[in-house]
């Protein structure tokens, strides 16, 4: 018994915190490729930390802890495998944004602070939500939006990155701005800084064509690192990380009052939205790929603690990350792992080895980006032309998403999808395919007249299959069309039989358009009859009186049942 118990106390304890389970069932195998990902994940964290930071307004080395942070944290309580948590451009912009309007950066300890609150507030929002089971949301990002999602998040990596592969200074935020503000300032690029990023992109290529092993972002950083101090290419205006003061983090609480909260919240609620939606986007793609499963309430306990855990560092909302997840699985790793090294690595840099970075060229980590991550691994056009094969409306849905991600931005691009997901949903919901149904020689059954040669109708019966179910937006629909076929029919139909085989439910106005239908075929002298009506709708139809109205004689089990009836009397 004490066993069993046990056991059952392990199994939950890996439900709710799923390290546990990765950690117990972790395969030697993965070993290597875990920590060349971890490596490169790493080398790649600490200058996109210190930018984020920077864009925040904290501390350079407040980047760095807060992506250390996130990782160990969503190692622990995160479902997926591959994804990587930690500062992100879009996370970073909407807590700028956010804090600018409630305090001044001439007081640094009080901004920090309030980053930390602001990130907080996020954890504490993301962990009611996963407690309140709030992750079926996931279940509206459908493919076409993910797929719309993904091309327009590669679009937007892309852009981040245009303005460091010309040697120019980024100003806007949004991708429209980006690139109009590159080609607006191709006069003024810096042509060593374009031809070290060209080189790079063509070696990081080759790399992958030809030793897909070798980690080619790590080899770049290092060698474009030592070559950038040895020919000083500083000095011929190639920009770099430049200098790093190394310290470590700090511990604590935010110091704030119930005013802040307040002011802050709006912004707390869309970054809580914002990152759920896009790590749930993101960490589907290597979900699907790799063949696990990604619990949506978990991902929400997975956020809350990254940045439940960066608030007590004094660190500032984070979320997941498109490019170093992508990068993550594009150098093979298989766990979070990956995540662990990855921060240990970074905690150790940020607290000894600051100094050895104050080289890179920025430039190295521009054509990372846009080679390993956007060109390559997430601009997908072939499952836009396969969508535009099987159902155009979801291909235009795609790319609605990847235009409204691009212009609107990421929460209220995903929200525009949604939208219009729904829309079509109520469209097809309130037009449902319907059919006339027939009998076919030597076939059994009954069978659309419409799609099956040499189907024929019983002369003054006519047999009408509704593939949906009965609700307020379809109920007027159904009556139309059977008032349309009663009419065209010949000779003139003496009964209706209704096949509700996929009719699954019956809300209270599709019932009373059900009775109007009745009533109305009644004054014209047809008997309305419903065959294969299961459990729950026979139970409906009893609670609206519509089983009373419509006589037990007229409601069967089967079509056929139904015809017989009909035959014998006829």
């Amino acid at each position: 018994m004490t066993r069993l118990t046990a056991t059952a106390g392990w199994r939950r304890a890996r439900r709710y915190v799923p390290g546990l389970g990765w950690m117990s069932t972790y395969s030697r195998a993965w070993l290597r490729p875990d920590l060349l990902s971890a490596l490169t994940i790493g080398a790649m964290l600490v200058p996109q930390g210190l930018a984020y930071a920077q864009i925040v307004g904290v501390r350079p080395v407040t980047g760095l802890y807060a992506g250390v942070a996130a990782m160990l944290a969503y190692a622990l309580f995160g479902p997926s495998r591959h994804l990587m948590l930690g500062p992100e451009a879009g996370a970073a912009i909407i807590a700028a944004s956010a804090l600018g309007g409630v305090v001044s950066g001439d007081d640094p300890a009080r901004y920090a602070s309030l980053a930390a609150l602001l990130a907080l507030m996020v954890g504490l929002l993301s962990l009611a939500a996963g407690l309140l089971k709030t992750g079926a949301l996931a279940d509206f990002l459908s493919k076409p939006i993910l797929i719309g999602y993904t091309n327009g998040a590669a679009l937007i990596i892309i852009g981040s990155q245009l303005a460091r592969m010309f040697g120019l200074e980024r100003r806007a935020e949004d991708f429209p701005g980006q690139v109009l503000e590159v080609g607006r300032n191709l006069h003024g690029m810096h042509l060593p800084t374009v031809l070290l990023g060209v080189g790079i992109i063509g070696c990081l290529v080759l790399l992958r064509q030809w030793l897909p092993r070798l980690p080619g972002p790590l080899i770049l950083v290092v060698l474009t690192t030592v070559a950038a101090s040895v020919f000083q290419l500083h000095h011929a205006g190639v920009k770099v990380v430049g200098p790093i003061a190394a310290s470590p983090p700090s511990f604590g609480l935010p110091r704030v009052g119930f005013s802040d909260v307040r002011a802050l919240l709006p912004a707390a609620l869309s970054l809580a939205l914002v990152n759920y939606a896009g790590s749930v986007l993101a960490g589907r793609l290597y979900v699907d790929k790799h063949h696990y499963r990604l619990d949506g309430n978990q991902e929400l306990l997975g956020q809350a603690a990254a940045n439940v855990a960066c608030a007590f560092t004094q660190g500032f909302p984070v979320t997941g990350s498109d490019s170093r997840t992508a990068v993550n699985d594009a150098m093979g790793g298989r766990s979070q792992l990956v995540g662990v090294v990855a921060a240990v690595l970074v905690a150790v840099f940020a607290l000894f080895f600051t100094p050895l970075l104050q080289s890179l060229p920025l430039v190295t980590l521009g054509a990372i980006v846009i080679v390993i991550v956007a060109a390559v691994y997430l601009v997908d056009v072939s499952s836009l032309v396969a969508l535009w094969r099987m159902r155009r409306v979801e291909a235009v849905l795609a790319v609605v998403t990847t235009v409204a991600v691009l212009v609107l931005g990421i929460l209220q691009g995903i929200l525009v999808a949604v939208a219009l997901a729904l829309g079509d949903l109520i469209r097809r919901a309130a037009h449902p395919h319907d059919a006339v149904l027939g009998e076919r020689e030597g076939v059994s059954g009954w069978h659309d007249v419409t799609r099956h040669e040499g189907t024929r109708t019983v002369p003054g019966l006519l047999v009408y299959r509704f593939d949906a179910p009965m609700f307020f937006a379809n109920a007027r629909h159904l009556r139309e069309q059977v008032r349309v076929l009663v009419a065209q029919a010949s000779p003139p139909v003496r009964e209706v039989v209704l096949d509700a085989s996929a009719v699954y439910d019956l809300d209270v106005t599709a019932a009373e358009g059900l009775e109007k239908l009745r009533q109305e075929l009644e004054d014209a002298g047809i008997v309305l009859v419903i065959a294969d009506a299961n459990a729950p709708l026979r139970g409906m139809l009893r609670r609206t009186g519509m089983m009373e109205r419509l006589g037990e004689e007229n409601v069967y089990l089967t079509v056929e049942a139904a015809v017989a009836r009909f035959q014998a009397l006829h």
